[in-house]
């Protein structure tokens, strides 16, 4: 009888305990022969292990219990175990749009692959039965891939480079940039893409929805990034200037989903935001997306002191001209 590894001993075992308990008490060197348990291990794992498995809050109700007596075993269910655990139709959602999110990425990453359905489509079909018994029907839909998706990831797969048409919206101008593809990631319902720009010469994070046109080029990325810089894509904020701005409390969700920033709460009506600005076109779209009770307290040296009363001037000459 050959010694089974840890993952063994818990396979086998979940398969042992509910033979046990249908059959009321069968001799233990029945359930050796059966299962193919070394028997000394599986007395021990009867008593050490499922005699402490259970649900919150763990009290004796809610705990498996295991008898061991005359050569016999017995396992009795708690009442938690009688029928199987259900899922809540938050848990369903959440299960849900994880696993669509998952399953469609995996369509754009093996797309030359999808003549069967996945164990993951299976998973998420029987979920669908789960979430259609609802009275409360919930449909989940995921924001749909840029048209680019497919391209870039087999860029990044590859080392190839790309030249891209790119919109800055900091200075509102559309920019051409070969760049080495080194990773693609979804933040906050968008698509972006780590690389290296030669333009630049460093590394630099691209909205997919912001880039105009791709080209794929002969040519094999030949930069070769730290993959602990990948970690954390938002990260490299602290050479960018700092911007305080105060504005009321009941505006706080406006900057929830920007990066790196910092809110104190002055009182219950007024909050002061802390964050970093990249540049003064970026700074201005964010004065205008905060609205006109958004007071500036601080601002960086390089920037125009005035650059709210600039940036509505601007707004005003666009909408008059």
């Amino acid at each position: 009888m050959s010694k089974m590894t840890s993952l063994e001993r818990i396979k086998r075992l979940l398969s042992v305990l509910p033979w046990i308990e249908s059959q009321n008490g069968p001799y233990i060197d029945e359930v050796v022969a059966r299962f193919d348990y070394p028997k000394q291990e599986l007395i021990e794992d009867l008593e050490n292990v499922v005699f402490f498995v259970g649900v919150y809050p763990f009290t004796p109700d809610c705990l498996i219990e295991v008898s061991v007596s005359d050569e016999r075993v017995w396992v009795r269910y708690a009442d938690w175990f009688r029928q199987p655990m259900k899922l809540d139709s938050r848990e369903v959602a959440l299960l849900s749009a994880a696993g669509k999110a998952v399953a469609e990425f995996n369509e754009i990453l093996h797309e030359d692959s999808q003549d069967e359905l996945t164990p993951l489509d299976r998973a998420l079909a029987k979920l669908s039965t789960v979430q259609e018994d609802s009275e409360n029907f919930l449909e989940i839909k995921l924001a749909t891939p840029t048209k680019w998706l497919s391209e870039i990831q087999r860029a990044v797969k590859h080392s190839t480079v790309l030249e891209i048409e790119y919109l800055s919206t900091s200075r509102n101008e559309v920019t051409v940039r070969k760049i080495e593809p080194e990773k693609i990631f979804a933040s906050s319902g968008k698509w972006y893409l780590h690389a290296y720009c030669q333009k630049a010469s460093e590394n630099r994070t691209f909205r997919l929805d912001r880039i105009k046109k791709i080209k794929i080029l002969d040519e094999v990325s030949k930069t070769k990034t730290d993959n602990n810089q990948l970690q954390d894509d938002f990260s490299d904020l602290e050479h960018f200037p700092i911007v305080l701005i105060e504005l009321p409390a009941s505006d706080k969700h406006l900057v929830d989903s920007f990066p790196g920033v910092e809110i104190e709460t002055i009182s219950k009506e007024k909050i002061r935001v802390q964050c970093h600005v990249a540049s003064e076109g970026w700074l201005k779209q964010v004065l205008i997306s905060l609205g006109g009770k958004a007071e500036v307290v601080k601002i960086p040296r390089e920037f125009e002191e005035n650059i709210r009363s600039m940036t509505a001037k601007e707004i005003l000459k666009r909408y008059t001209s």
